[in-house]
Order: structure tokens, then C-alpha cells, then sequence
């Protein structure tokens, strides 16, 4: 669709997503390297013309990034900076210019962590580089980075445990994951995502990157925050019913 510039399909796919149920929508364009700057600008343009929620420029590209944010009307969301030196030093003054919310992996120059400790230091490093450079603690998301349970069945267990540490240990901070990873390569996946979600919630998990349109989903989250005491009178559950979401 971006490709073919098929503005029609792209503006129906984000009032869908965002009449489900999403709060921010990801604009990625990654799949066509050569062009992803001026396909970045297109679709930052033409999403902002039909939905009115923020927007997360997703790009492993700095200049792309920065044409993304400067075409957000409000205030944007990046994903993502870790804490790798090179990403840092292109990222962080942008990030600084614009103001934004910021998805931070906890990885660095050595990779993924393996253990809960290493994701909370660099999860430290990280949260200490964006505050210097003028990000609030709020703005920040932090990501421990899920692993797929079938090359690892603790991979599951150490995320959670790094969302309870890291939410127990910075307040005002938010942490946020891919759900879809941790079930990579094993069948009925919608079953271990939805499980983890949940898991996950109850370990201060306060925001997913997820399919708005799938309704199962998103009645999780809703019995979740009821279930975790995150819904005063259950009146997000209740609204989302009669608004027919689920």
C-alpha cells in the first residue's frame, strides 16, 4: 500500500485500529529501504489526516525518524533507542529537539541480556541518558525485550520478572512490550499472547504493541485492568461492551 501510494486503504486501516481501541498508532515504513525517509513524511501526513491519536515513528533510521517527528502535530512517540553507543549518540539529541515519548530496549553493544539484572541495569543506563537529555521519567517506555518461550522456556518468566523489578524501582516510568514474540514458532499463538498479557499486567506491564483489531485482545486488557483494580467501577469494561468492542 505504500508502495502503490493507496492512501484509501492506509487512512481506513488506522480509523479501524484506532476506533478498536488503539491509543497510539505505529507508522512504520521500513520495508523499502531506499525511499523510507520520503514514505515516512507521505504516511506520517495522510495518517494525521483522519485519526487525531499520537503516533510512534518506528524506524531503525535516524533521519527517518526525525522526518516522521517533524511532521507530527502533536506530541510523538520513536520506537526505539537502546542502549547501544552508536544508537545513542544519533538518537538522543533529536529526541531532546522534539520532546517526545520514547520506547527504550534493554539491550546494549553486547546484545539481548540473557538474566533479569542486566535488562534492569541497562533499563537504568538508559532512563539516566533520556532524563539528561531533557525526557521526562513518564515519557519513557521501557521494553525488556520478550524472547520467544520455544528457545527458551524461561524467556517467558525473566521478562516478568523484569517488568516487576523495573516498575517497583522508577516510578512515573511505563514499560511496554511486543507481545506476538513471546510465542514465535509454536502453534495456536493467540493463546500464549493473550496469557502472557495478562501475566504481564500483573507485573505493572501498563502498555503493549498489538493488533487493536483483534477483539479478543483488547477484551483481555479490559478484563485485566477490572481484574488488577485499574477500573474504578469497571467503567472501561462496561463502556468497551456497550460500544460493542467485545
Amino acid at each position: 500500500a505504500v508502495k502503490t501510494r493507496d492512501k484509501d486503504f492506509i487512512q481506513n486501516l488506522a480509523k479501524k485500529q484506532v476506533d478498536s481501541g488503539a491509543d497510539v498508532l505505529d507508522i512504520n515504513v521500513g520495508t523499502r529501504i531506499h525511499s523510507e525517509v520520503k514514505d515516512m513524511k507521505w504516511m506520517t501526513g495522510i495518517v494525521q489526516e483522519v485519526v487525531d491519536v499520537p503516533l510512534c515513528i518506528d524506524s531503525p533510521r535516524p533521519e527517518a525518524i526525525e522526518v516522521g517527528l517533524a511532521e507530527c502535530k502533536g506530541k510523538a512517540m520513536v520506537n526505539s533507542i537502546t542502549a547501544e553507543k552508536k544508537r545513542m549518540e544519533e538518537l538522543l539529541p533529536i529526541l531532546a529537539r522534539f520532546g517526545c515519548k520514547i520506547i527504550a530496549l534493554t539491550m546494549d553493544d553486547r546484545g539481548i541480556p540473557e538474566d533479569i539484572e542486566r535488562r534492569y541495569e541497562i533499563a537504568d543506563k538508559l532512563i539516566g541518558a533520556l532524563t539528561k537529555a531533557g525526557i521526562s521519567l513518564s515519557d519513557i517506555y521501557i521494553d525488556p525485550l520478550v524472547r520467544p518461550v520455544s528457545t527458551d522456556s524461561s524467556s517467558g518468566l525473566i521478562v516478568l520478572e523484569s517488568i516487576k523489578k523495573i516498575m517497583s524501582s522508577f516510578e512515573h516510568v511505563h514499560t511496554i512490550c511486543g507481545l506476538s514474540n513471546i510465542s514465535f514458532g509454536l502453534p495456536a499463538r493467540n493463546v500464549l499472547n493473550k496469557s502472557f498479557l495478562l501475566l504481564a499486567m500483573s507485573m505493572g506491564l501498563d502498555s503493549a504493541i498489538l493488533d487493536p483489531l483483534d477483539r479478543e485482545m483488547m477484551a483481555m486488557i479490559r478484563a485485566g485492568e477490572v481484574l488488577l483494580g485499574k477500573d474504578e467501577y469497571c467503567l472501561k469494561y462496561l463502556t468497551s461492551f456497550r460500544e460493542g468492542k467485545f
